[in-house]
């Protein structure tokens, strides 16, 4: 059905567009889906270590695997019997091993960050970033380190509570499994992506974002420099000034659904053409405000917008965030 059903019967054709080919396809997938027993027990059947394997054998795709926001491919493979946490007792004292224990799986309830990894550079960086022998923060070039704040704040979007990008990163390579679920991941999202990324362009050829790729909301946000230890770790907002790029992103939400949203937000946002999209304002951003004046100005000011699109993408279910295409 995804490739048009190209084994029915010459002279034969089924057609159906974009929206009834998906919904006929999550149909589907509900009926075939699996609660978490009977998934642990099919992955201990196949016997697999590795993510990858498993998804070839099995026929099954990630959103069987991270079915909801904290799932882990981790945390199946433990409750099937195939790893456990002996290789910790030989880095941690017994003492702290339960310790131990609470904060990966804090880590592994942040693996759904993850699945929106799908361009080259950022899984090339962030599979450095969890190797053994990283370099230290200090130690990457400047782009390696928006990316290094990029992967930071995806996975503490609060920071942590870590004094630093390098304490951070070397308290997540601690934990070999958590950076070995990383690592597939990143492969994997690079292999599955169905987009060529573009840089942004002239005055943002230095952020490591691209058109075309997702991201989660942190991602963005971190990479243009809104999110920073000992600044800003939080944003609600559908809209972000952020001072260090001059740049103005806002969140749009393309597919907006008015059981969820009230009538006052729910905003026209949508492109006319390849190179012009209509947005709306916020209810209380007047044209002679100074948001006004710079969103009206912005060309003479030399400030820069930025489109992170929401869309409807496939997403462990009940999730509470949102994968962002890059406009």
């Amino acid at each position: 059905m995804e490739d048009g059903f190209p084994y029915l019967p010459s002279g034969s054709q089924i057609i159906l567009d974009r929206v009834a080919q998906q919904t006929v396809l999550n149909n589907i997938r509900e009926q075939l889906r699996v609660n978490r027993k009977q998934l642990v027990a099919e992955v201990r059947s196949y016997g697999e270590h590795l993510l990858e394997d498993y998804l070839r054998e099995s026929g099954r795709d990630l959103p069987d695997v991270y079915r909801k926001t904290g799932d882990s491919w981790t945390s199946l493979i433990r409750e099937a019997g195939l790893t456990d946490i002996s290789h910790a007792r030989d880095v941690v004292p017994s003492s702290q091993l339960t310790e131990w224990s609470v904060l990966e799986e804090e880590l592994l309830r942040r693996m759904t960050a993850m699945l929106c990894i799908d361009d080259p550079e950022r899984a090339e960086t962030y599979t450095k970033l969890v190797s053994e022998n990283a370099p230290r923060y200090e130690e990457l070039s400047d782009r390696e380190q928006i990316l290094a704040r990029m992967l930071f704040f995806a996975l503490w979007p609060n920071g942590g509570g870590h004094t630093s990008y390098d304490a951070g990163l070397q308290f997540l390579r601690r934990y070999p499994l958590v950076c070995a679920e990383i690592r597939q991941l990143a492969a994997l999202g690079v292999q599955r992506s169905g987009y060529a990324p573009k840089g942004l362009g002239l005055g943002l050829q230095q952020i490591p974002l691209y058109s075309h790729a997702s991201y989660r909301r942190e991602e963005v946000l971190a990479a243009l420099g809104y999110f920073a230890l000992g600044g800003k770790t939080s944003h609600r907002e559908g809209v972000a000034w952020c001072g260090e790029t001059k740049t103005d992103a806002f969140f749009v939400t393309l597919e907006k659904d008015e059981k969820e949203r009230a009538a006052s937000i729910m905003y026209k946002d949508y492109a006319m053409s390849p190179e012009v999209f209509h947005w709306e304002s916020q209810n209380a951003t007047s044209p002679e405000s100074v948001t006004g004046r710079r969103y009206i100005n912005h060309k003479f000011l030399t400030k820069r917008w930025l489109l992170p699109c929401g869309m409807t993408l496939p997403e462990p279910s009940s999730s509470t965030s949102t994968r962002r295409r890059m406009r």
